[in-house]
């Protein structure tokens, strides 16, 4: 495949993965995603691409761009690693107000934190432990 028809793709997933996140976000800051048991599935299916694929994005621009930066590379660790212990900590102490409101916003953040944690494995695997 040519270079430009690849980066072509890239930009339009780009596009396509961020636009459906910030769809998702202001739909669910407005109280326009709905909790009723009959529309859960769907709810839970489209929170969990589009958490996915806003993180897998982030990772790859992370990945690409942002690897050799050496600060920026370490505020995104300390970022990602402060945000861990933050939102079990806040889960912990009750600081979230859980609602149906709430709830989305929630889930997407403890999300991205798993993933974070996951990934954060992945590379200290990757840069320490493989061969």
């Amino acid at each position: 495949m040519k270079t430009d028809t690849k980066r072509n793709i890239r930009l339009a997933l780009s596009i396509l993965v961020s636009g459906n996140t910030f769809i998702f976000l202001v739909l669910a800051y407005l109280g326009m995603i709905s909790n009723n048991p009959k529309t859960l599935v769907f709810i839970d299916f489209w929170g969990r691409l589009t958490v996915y694929s806003f993180w897998f994005v982030c990772y790859a621009v992370y990945r690409k761009y942002l690897i050799d930066q050496i600060l920026l590379k370490r505020i995104i660790i300390f970022t990602v690693c402060t945000n861990i212990p933050v939102f079990l900590l806040m889960g912990y102490f009750d600081v979230f107000e859980v609602n149906p409101h709430s709830a989305v916003f929630i889930d997407f953040w403890g999300r991205l934190t798993v993933y974070s944690l996951w990934f954060m494995a992945y590379e200290l695997y990757r840069e320490y432990l493989s061969e």
